[in-house]
């Protein structure tokens, strides 16, 4: 069961880790858009206006076609024809879906679009089966022409009948979840949940689990054009940036130059959103430092969360994801207070881990 888990988190970080630098390109994109949107006066300058389209464009470029990118990438990672996979994920949003479920009667379960990034990934699969059976029972010059005819159009059975619906519902599904949980104006419920998914996600981290969360993001990204949890998940590097810089301070005063030293250069690259360092270097080995860095994110993200500041993209964290940062009030006063809540969690971090390391822990 464990190899399962492992293989499953794998294939979703070999699908999504080469789009993240899109993801980021195209956050950071929207972010300086709706800065200049709100800031500019986008009508009467000609250079602003250009400027603006093209930050938009950048990221529509990506967004507008995110199940082809899914596609592309699920089929590539499973060894099959890539393009394939692209043009199952671009079916997916076409207006030809209208027209099969206007004459079939499933208006309401079956349009463009149903199932998104979900039913790309799971159609993908399948498609990649099917090619690979076609290539082992056609010869090589037959196989050429019709394995991609027959493996696309037998794929797209079953995508547009059952998968596109079935996934559309779980989109659905866990949109709803998530909005419940995460878009409540209950200033308790916030605080609640700002605290926990900040606290657990350096666990969730440890455990490779990452990958499941990060398989949500497109499709918040798709149902809402933004993602309610991401600035929240970001105070998880940050209280563990406090903590470490509470090591690196510790350590020398207890004469362990080697710890000390790692804790500051693990640091560095921690408030850039690089969190491997620290988890492995500073915060595993020493479980008192790991709980502090969890309370300390805690804090920060129950902070954020009653701001109602989400991201319009997902990649780097720390003081590299404040330009993607919106709220109700700008993008401007949604960045202030990402980077005021990166500060707390991380004084919180360094206190906390004050307060739960004995003295001398961190000796050689």
């Amino acid at each position: 069961m464990k190899e399962r888990r492992k293989s499953a988190m794998s294939t979703l970080g070999e699908v999504f880790n080469p789009i993240i630098p899109a993801f980021i390109v195209s956050g950071i994109a929207l972010g300086a858009a709706n800065i200049i949107a709100q800031y500019g006066n986008i009508d009467g300058n000609g250079f602003l206006c250009v400027f603006y389209n093209f930050l938009v464009l950048i990221n529509n470029s990506f967004t507008s076609l995110l199940p082809c990118w899914i596609g592309f990438y699920t089929v590539k990672m499973a060894g099959g024809s890539p393009i394939l996979g692209g043009m199952l994920g671009v079916a997916t949003g076409l207006s030809e879906i209208n027209s099969i479920a206007s004459y079939l009667n499933l208006n309401g379960i079956l349009y463009p679009g149903a199932g998104g990034v979900l039913a790309s990934f799971f159609g993908a699969l399948i498609l990649s089966k099917i090619e690979k059976s076609f290539k082992k029972i056609l010869p090589g010059s037959i196989s050429l022409v019709l394995t991609p005819l027959f493996s696309l159009f037998l794929a797209l059975i079953p995508y547009v009948f059952l998968i596109m619906p079935i996934a559309g519902l779980l989109s659905a599904l866990i949109c709803n979840i998530l909005e419940f949980v995460s878009l409540s104006e209950s200033l308790f419920q916030n605080i609640i949940v700002g605290f926990f998914f900040a606290a657990v996600f350096l666990p969730i981290n440890v455990a490779g689990l990452q990958h499941g969360i990060i398989a949500l993001y497109p499709i918040l990204l798709e149902r809402y054009g933004y993602i309610s949890l991401y600035p929240v998940f970001a105070m998880a590097g940050a209280g563990q940036v406090g903590a470490g810089i509470f090591v690196w301070v510790q350590a020398k005063k207890e004469g362990n130059t080697e710890l000390s030293n790692l804790a500051l250069s693990s640091s560095i690259p921690g408030m850039l959103g690089v969190a491997g360092p620290l988890i492995y270097g500073i915060s595993l080995p020493h479980t008192r430092v790991l709980l502090a860095s969890c309370l300390g994110a805690g804090v920060g993200g129950a902070i954020i969360k009653c701001q109602n500041v989400v991201s319009t993209g997902w990649g780097p964290s720390g003081i590299l994801a404040t330009v993607m940062m919106n709220c109700e009030h700008g993008a401007l006063s949604a960045m202030t207070i990402y980077v005021l809540c990166l500060l707390i969690s991380a004084v919180f971090g360094f206190l906390f881990c004050s307060l739960l390391l004995r003295k001398g822990e961190l000796q050689k």
